[in-house]
């Protein structure tokens, strides 16, 4: 049975390089956790020492019924519903806005649970006040929730905490839980935004790396080296923040960047299409300089051959005209344009209120050097901001998540209720 190789991508740590544990049932890790779990006891510790929360990926439907709508978060509230007496939950998000997530958290630590968790500062909101007033502010506590200035490990103003990881000890019969997903813990992440997530289950290695990465995120300083390396068989995580600010940096610096190159646009027979390699992206924010220069590295693996296809959402005009040139295809999932509240937490502005919020890449054909299946998945947009914040990014090789990632990649692009030609501001509104 093929083992998951997975490359995670975030910000400034020492280096480190330790051995890992193979990931548990990587038969599979394409199956999608069923809504509830089956759970419907709040406290049933027969069912919770059973339970095995599942591995891969999953992703949530905002145009369908609630069950669908909530597929994503719902694996992360099965894992908390199911975190014994003893363990711990560490919980890293931009944003935090459900009640239901709140009350669960809660209810962990009153049966024993350490709840940890770290929050961006643009949008603090009743919840996030209510949960700090509950757990306490102080990360050197068994319980606490931190709000970061801007970035948790640069004292620059111009990045975030971006990460939406959620972790636990022990869930159910499995110990090590990381849950990584492109969407917040909020109401509009389920009903007005697609989104994505990927667990690992079994990795102790991975576990801790991702731990002291925590550690560094609730301390709110600067952390320096700005690097850690984490490698082995199966699993290859590097940590790192790409820059200090938002200022457009070298390309050589860009790891978003740096893996396009490392894309080859002939393949062997068993991958791609015709000798070619196949790469479908499904991007939420591409645009400015940065934006630019991604796709013009696009375009060029276009020139080459590759068979490139883009579905985005908060996509530059600049950004479209570079693709639509190289001719490569693209389609746009935004809808129900209208005004909103800013993500940075300042004001209203108009844009998409219902949108793909997704950030992967799938490539069939030649990666590093080797003919591979793979995606790599995260909370990264291709914008300047990306640069500036605590970011990560998982790459997976298995033919199977492909499959997955690419079936609901296709899903999207011929769906014509999810997306749509570029260049419109579609007022229609087929979210919940």
């Amino acid at each position: 049975m093929r083992l998951l190789s997975v490359t995670l991508l975030a910000l400034l740590l020492p280096l480190l390089s330790v051995p890992a544990q193979a990931v548990a049932d990587p038969g599979t890790a394409v199956a999608a956790a069923a809504p509830g779990g089956g759970l419907a006891q709040k406290d049933d510790r027969k069912k919770s020492s059973t339970w095995k929360p599942p591995a891969g990926a999953t992703f949530n439907n905002p145009l369908g019924r609630k069950a669908s709508r909530d597929r994503v978060h719902d694996r992360i509230h099965d894992a908390i519903r199911n975190t014994p007496r003893g363990s711990t939950i560490r919980i890293a998000t931009y944003n935090l806005d459900r009640r239901n997530t709140a009350k669960l958290l809660m209810r962990a630590r009153k049966r024993g649970v350490a709840v940890q968790i770290v929050v961006n500062d643009n949008l603090i909101n009743p919840v996030i006040v209510d949960l700090q007033n509950k757990l306490g502010k102080n990360p050197k506590r068994r319980n606490f929730l931190v709000i970061c200035k801007a970035a948790c490990r640069s004292p620059h103003p111009g990045g975030n905490q971006h990460m939406k990881i959620a972790s636990f000890s022990r869930s159910g019969a499995a110990k090590h839980v990381v849950i990584s997903t492109s969407g917040n813990l909020t109401y509009g992440a389920a009903a007005g935004q697609w989104n994505d997530a990927f667990s690992v289950v079994g990795d102790a290695s991975l576990y801790n790396a991702w731990t002291q990465v925590f550690t560094q995120l609730k301390k709110d300083r600067s952390a320096k080296p700005r690097q850690l390396v984490y490698q082995s068989e199966t699993v290859w995580a590097q940590f790192q923040r790409q820059a200090r600010s938002v200022a457009l940096t070298p390309a050589s610096g860009d790891q978003q960047y740096a893996r396009l190159k490392q894309v080859s646009c002939k393949t062997a027979p068993g991958f791609g299409a015709g000798g070619r390699t196949k790469v479908r992206i499904n991007m939420y924010a591409w645009y400015g300089k940065r934006g630019e220069r991604l796709a013009k590295r696009v375009a060029t693996m276009a020139k080459h051959g590759c068979k490139i296809h883009v579905v985005g959402s908060v996509v530059g005009d600049s950004v479209v005209r570079i693709l639509q040139r190289a001719g490569i295809p693209v389609r746009v999932a935004d809808w129900d344009w209208g005004m909103k509240d800013a993500t940075s937490g300042k004001g209203r502005v108009y844009g998409a209120r219902c949108y793909a919020h997704l950030k992967y890449v799938t490539v069939d054909g030649k990666f590093r050097g080797r003919n591979t299946k793979m995606v790599w998945t995260g909370s990264e947009n291709w914008s300047g901001p990306g640069l500036s914040s605590d970011e990560v990014t998982f790459e997976i090789h298995d033919r199977k998540v492909l499959a997955a990632y690419n079936k609901h990649w296709y899903k999207m692009w011929k769906n014509n209720q999810i997306t749509h030609a570029p260049g419109i501001e579609p007022i229609k509104r087929p979210c919940a």
